[in-house]
């Protein structure tokens, strides 16, 4: 009987270190969970949006507003090894307005512009990944792909809205409005107020564009954007004023800094930054410049 309490002790001994480790392991991570849920109901929850334009096949063709889709295969494969999930920007907005749910480590995929080859050559990496892109289109450039006859080229055409309704109903892409004919460096710089301009002639231009380009939307696709993307990022409190009035429940810019999403904050989703994913690096380099902000 002595003999089996000693053992016992002895036993007792040598587990309590390993017991006391265990323990506080097990202390740090609850608390570790509970400080990073206490961050995000205080700070939101971070998202990186990732902007591209055109995608080529050819790796010399790669410029500042370029990719090859070599490239954003590697991205690809860089963002599920680190455990990002990409999602939609309406997947934001649900989060944010009407209590949805967004994985732990959400990002977007965004493509500005419309080019033809956002189809041609994405769709099928889409589809294998399964995974989500955004795309952001222009009226006039969508009308003149539309009407032209020809054959689209993916080195330098855009999307027709046929092409727009087929890969809305793959599931893969969202549509988010570029404007209809504001997406110029002319006397206006996108949608700002031109110098000959009154304010409510400018009101009136921004409205006939914006609206207009959801009327075509609405007309061709049977759909409505409530997402708008500020052409060349440029914008004022007038412009953001007028596409609220419009109904959007979100819009993108060009900013090159960390988006914290917050549950019930509306606010938070208007003005998304976004960093521009150049051609002339490589994936581990734009994501390590990317990610440091977060």
């Amino acid at each position: 009987m002595f003999r089996t309490i000693k053992l016992n002790k002895l036993l007792l001994f040598i587990l309590l270190p390993m017991i006391i480790v265990i323990c506080t392991q097990v202390t740090r991570s609850f608390a570790s969970r509970e400080m990073q849920q206490d961050n995000t109901e205080q700070h939101g929850i971070p998202v990186p949006i990732i902007m591209y334009h055109s995608i080529t096949l050819d790796n010399d063709r790669c410029s500042e507003y370029v990719v090859s889709l070599d490239q954003i295969e590697s991205d690809i494969a860089y963002l599920k090894e680190n455990n990002f999930t990409p999602v939609f920007v309406n997947d934001l907005i649900r989060y944010v307005n009407y209590n949805g749910e967004l994985p732990d480590k959400p990002v977007i995929l965004t493509f500005d512009d419309g080019f033809y080859n956002n189809r041609e050559y994405l769709f099928g990496l889409l589809k294998r990944e399964d995974i989500k892109a955004v795309i952001s289109v222009v009226g006039e450039y969508t009308i003149n792909a539309s009407e032209s006859g020809e054959r689209p080229s993916a080195k330098y055409s855009y999307l027709s809205w046929n092409d727009i309704n087929e890969m809305r109903e793959s599931g893969r892409y969202e549509f988010c409005n570029h404007s209809s004919n504001m997406h110029c460096l002319d006397e206006r710089r996108g949608i700002l107020k031109r110098s000959d301009e009154t304010e409510e002639s400018y009101r009136h231009a921004l409205i006939s564009d914006i609206d207009g380009m959801q009327m075509l939307l609405e007309k061709y696709c049977s759909f409505r954007p409530n997402v708008f993307t500020y052409p060349y990022g440029f914008t004022c409190e007038e412009a953001e004023k007028t596409i609220r009035s419009l109904g959007f429940e979100a819009t993108m810019g060009v900013e090159e800094k960390p988006n914290y999403i917050t549950k019930g904050n509306s606010e938070c989703l208007y003005r998304l930054n976004r960093y521009n994913r150049s051609g002339l690096t490589d994936t581990s380099s734009f994501m390590k410049n990317m990610l440091k902000d977060f």
